[in-house]
């Protein structure tokens, strides 16, 4: 039987995305993205913890999201909705300590807002059936297809 590894995200960016191709021509767009938990400790202490999340959109997803960047929708500070599958990979700092990244291959992308503002999600098209998320068909690695995208 088949695996599945699915995460949902929602924090906010943080740098602005960057559009890439691969060596055969398929568009990437990758960012960093921070989700905070906020909590009481043993103590009573409100506390906070971050943990980061390198997301890239791959296909029809990435060109999506490029027009959102272009468009000034998709920036550093935006607070999104992300779903995809996870993946943690280990590589050699420049101190050579070993490191994980959290990396998700994005299938879906929600504009929610960001900190301080009061406007409304935006997104770049929607799935039919109500939703105002961008889903793929392929759920599986790679370049993914989106219906209908307007951009």
């Amino acid at each position: 039987m088949a695996g599945i590894s699915k995460v949902i995200l929602v924090g906010n960016l943080g740098r602005d995305p960057e559009t890439r191709y691969t060596p055969s021509g398929v568009m990437n767009v990758q960012f960093s993205m921070a989700v905070t938990r906020k909590y009481n400790d043993s103590g009573g202490q409100q506390q906070e913890q971050t943990t980061w999340f390198r997301v890239t959109g791959w296909g029809r997803l990435a060109e999506t999201m490029d027009g959102l960047t272009q468009r000034g929708f998709l920036t550093k500070g935006k607070q999104v909705y992300v779903e995809g599958r996870l993946e943690a990979r280990e590589y050699q700092d420049k101190d050579g300590q070993t490191r994980t990244s959290l990396d998700v291959n994005a299938n879906e992308l929600q504009l929610l807002g960001s900190r301080g503002d009061s406007e409304g999600g935006f997104s770049g098209s929607d799935s039919g059936g109500g939703g105002s998320r961008n889903r793929s068909n392929n759920e599986d690695s790679g370049p993914s297809d989106l219906d209908d995208v307007p951009f």
